[in-house]
């Protein structure tokens, strides 16, 4: 009994001649040895238990496998099958094993004269008995029964069929697809006469799609096998890969350090090695003898192997100019026997094989292009003879495993072609990516560590190649909240044609945008081949530099600061490289990369006396008196609230609070802000808890960010202490309205309480929790209210809020 709803046959041979079918012909002792049937299917895998039941080899691990098709493969083979529904008393069900006899015995074997079976397998079976091929030719019945029915009063009813006529014809298929077998299955699916589980077994033996590469390799993987190649490390060093050879591909400076300074013959001539797992025996492997020196200083050689298709070659790249191969390793390094080209033409369209042989017969389809899943080889790989412990390595071992203080390497962001990074071996490092960092999400390479608190980073970028010469290609020291595409970041890098800049997102899914200094206009935009960059964290400034005159031992230049804040101060720190393209990789090659510990001068908190006498509006170390218009004193309905100050910053705060006592206890405040504009991003306006009124006094804050950066929850522990950003989201709100609300509940015994923050997008909208933070009262009560800061240092400061009067319960969220 078969376990799907389908059956095959499969044919090698034909035996019977002048039937029009395969290329059997008379005198049968001349013309019928070893002939063919009429091909319509490319043989993939045959899995040797499978077939157990017909062929008893008893070989649970065993199989063959044709990687070829026709003459340079299996040769022609011939395959039918027949389904039916999942319904035993469906017409299909009924008359299968019509179907089988006319398709197996009949139409082909009496008629067309098909025999034998694929060697271990059956020759008709199941279709989970049957080896993995393409497609199938299908047969369905079409059937017309006449019943005779008869009624006698003590049976009832009784119905015999006395007459049933058979056509059998070619499968009518999905899609109007016919004489299919995958897709006769696919249409009863879609009828509902299989189920999922039948439709996709029948999907394991009839890959459907004319490729016989992902059905192998999964037939491969259920026994636990999997394509590849073991180099001698002492010898080789893998420098690219496709498929189930994957490796990432070196870059331009990587790979001419490696090659033409690091090889065991760079004295005379370094040697590629090509494998290729799937291709014909002679074009397994090839050596490539390199005979000249790469003229063009831009010239990028293992890029040029892996994707070039062109009918004219490569200047630096000519074959018989600059390059033999070789069938063998010994051959390339002596330079005997090189390969030979059909007409003593290479065909640049096919790239490193260009059709050619050992004897110069033409070979096709033997190539393989990176950028095309078809190939038309897949399971490629290039590998230069370099010891792999020698010059050039992989910066991060593929089998390491990830430690707490380790370098961590991965793409951010949707990539579609991806980076690697490299250890030159002399205190180099090569990182290549694709993709970009700018807008609202990145995609970029990323090699990075953790860091917290203070920090100065640089590097010394000496060198920087763009396939495709994106000017906007980008290569530097990256700080970043996290490794999400949206990440709060700071970027100090040198691009490819425009000159070296500071950009950063200051909140998370908002946009990035460059942070000069001066004009834009006035911006120095040269191309630079090289630079020294240097990033300084001093608390939430970001400060970038950049030097072209030796860093540390020249001039650093500053390109200019923003403000930009971590979650808890913690952060992800690095070297990022990204091309301006998908497709294609930049390369950057860095030196001299440090991180140190930066030491913050702190000044002593200013402290302010509690007032004696309670007044609801207090300006906490502002250099102006703070406003208020309560909705009952306008003809708005809302309240003014216009404040000063330079923010909350550090150890200590500067603001215009809104402010009432309250016994410290468990409450819900929640806050609308209709309007508040303000530029400055150290502009704050939202809901405060607050321990005092003085400066430096606890407190938790959850609100607004100037300069449109979106919601902000931070918080200082105890006083005196720096306080915490603990995390900040965009929203697309522009200047209002934002909706904010402050859940604490208080401590017990002692022990601290808990804020946890919200902010929602719409009014409508489910509120989203921002952050949670610790708490504590130095007293029976504490402080809530409103808190508005300008965010900016002059004496006349003074920033506008409309605000509906704030909500305070005992009601908590969540």
């Amino acid at each position: 009994t078969c376990t799907t709803n389908a059956a095959m046959c499969c044919w090698p041979k034909d035996r019977q001649a002048n039937d029009g079918n395969g290329n059997c012909a008379k005198p049968y002792d001349q013309n019928c040895v070893d002939k063919d049937p009429a091909d319509n299917t490319n043989l993939c895998f045959a899995d040797l238990d499978k077939g157990n039941k017909s062929s008893a080899f008893d070989s649970r691990q065993g199989f063959m496998s044709f990687p070829e098709d026709n003459n340079a493969g299996e040769g022609a083979i011939h395959c039918h099958g027949l389904a039916w529904a999942a319904d035993e008393y469906d017409t299909y069900s009924r008359y299968k094993g019509n179907n089988l006899f006319f398709v197996s015995m009949y139409d082909h074997m009496h008629q067309r004269g098909y025999v034998e079976e694929i060697p271990g397998m059956p020759m008709c079976g199941c279709m989970e008995q049957m080896p993995l091929v393409t497609r199938s030719d299908c047969t369905q019945v079409d059937v017309t029964e006449d019943w005779e029915v008869s009624y006698n009063p003590e049976g009832g009813m009784v119905g015999k069929i006395t007459k049933v006529d058979i056509d059998f014809n070619a499968c009518r298929g999905r899609n109007n697809r016919n004489n299919d077998l995958w897709a006769k299955v696919a249409r009863l699916y879609d009828e509902g006469r299989v189920s999922a589980r039948d439709f996709g077994k029948v999907g394991q033996v009839l890959t459907n799609d004319h490729d016989c590469y992902f059905g192998t390799e999964y037939a491969k993987q259920k026994k636990g096998l999997a394509t590849g190649y073991t180099h001698d490390s002492t010898v080789w060093t893998q420098v690219a890969g496709r498929d189930e050879l994957e490796h990432d591909a070196y870059g331009k400076n990587a790979f001419n350090t490696a090659f033409f300074g690091q090889t065991l013959t760079k004295d005379t001539t370094p040697i590629i090695m090509r494998i290729c797992a799937d291709c014909v025996s002679t074009h397994k492997r090839i050596f490539y003898k390199r005979l000249t020196p790469i003229d063009d200083p831009n010239f990028q050689l293992l890029h040029n192997i892996m994707y070039y298709r062109n009918g004219n070659p490569a200047p630096d790249n000519v074959w018989d100019e600059d390059y033999s191969l070789h069938s063998t390793y010994e051959d390339a390094v002596s330079g005997a026997n090189p390969w030979k080209c059909p007409g003593d033409k290479f065909n640049y369209h096919a790239p490193f094989t260009g059709e050619c042989s050992p004897d110069g017969t033409k070979v096709r389809n033997q190539h393989s292009y990176f950028n095309d899943g078809n190939g038309p080889r897949k399971n490629v790989a290039y590998y230069i003879n370099k010891p792999e412990d020698v010059g050039v390595s992989d910066l991060i071992p593929s089998d390491r495993t990830r430690s707490p203080g380790d370098i961590i390497e991965e793409e951010i962001g949707i990539v579609k072609t991806t980076g690697a990074s490299f250890d030159g071996g002399d205190g180099t490092i090569h990182v290549t990516g694709s993709g970009d960092i700018w807008h609202q999400a990145d995609r970029f390479h990323y090699i990075y560590e953790n860091g917290e608190g203070d920090i100065t980073v640089k590097v010394h970028l000496t060198d920087m190649a763009s396939i495709g010469n994106r000017g906007w290609a980008k290569a530097g020291i990256m700080i970043r909240s996290d490794n999400s595409a949206d990440a709060t970041n700071a970027f100090m890098y040198l691009s490819n044609s425009h000159g070296a800049h500071l950009q950063t997102r200051r909140s998370k899914t908002s946009g990035t945008d460059n942070r000069p200094n001066k004009n834009w206009h006035n911006v120095d935009k040269d191309a630079h081949q090289s630079a020294w960059l240097k990033i300084v964290k001093k608390m939430d400034t970001i400060e970038g530099y950049y030097s072209l005159d030796g860093g540390d031992g020249g001039t650093w230049i500053l390109y200019g600061t923003d403000i930009v804040n971590f979650p808890l101060d913690k952060f992800i720190v690095g070297l990022a490289v990204s091309n301006a393209d998908d497709w294609n990789l930049a390369e950057a090659t860095f030196e001299d990369y440090t991180i140190d510990q930066y030491i913050f001068p702190t000044a002593a908190p200013s402290i302010s006396l509690a007032p004696t006498a309670w007044n609801p509006l207090v300006d906490i170390d502002t250099q102006r008196a703070g406003e208020l218009y309560l909705e009952s004193d306008t003809d708005h309905d809302f309240d003014i609230l216009k404040g000063s100050g330079t923010g909350l910053d550090h150890t200590s705060d500067s603001f215009t609070y809104y402010v009432e006592q309250v016994p410290d206890a468990s409450m819900s405040a929640a806050l609308t802000i209709n309007w508040w504009s303000n530029w400055s991003v150290h502009g704050r306006a939202g809901i405060m808890l607050r321990d005092t009124l003085d400066a430096n006094s606890a407190y938790v804050f959850v609100g607004a960010a100037g300069a449109r950066q979106g919601a902000v929850m931070q918080s200082r522990a105890l006083a005196g202490q720096r306080d915490v950003f603990h995390k900040m989201e965009f929203i697309n709100n522009n200047d209002g309205p934002f909706w904010f609300n402050l859940n604490y509940v208080a401590g017990v015994g002692g022990a601290p309480g808990t804020v946890t923050g919200y902010y929602k997008k719409t009014v409508d909208g489910e509120w989203i929790e921002l952050a949670q933070a610790p708490f504590t009262a130095s007293g029976s009560a504490v402080l809530i209210g409103v808190a508005n800061s300008a965010g900016e240092t002059h004496q006349w400061a003074l920033k506008q809020m409309n605000v509906e009067p704030i909500q305070i319960s005992t009601n908590n969220l969540g």
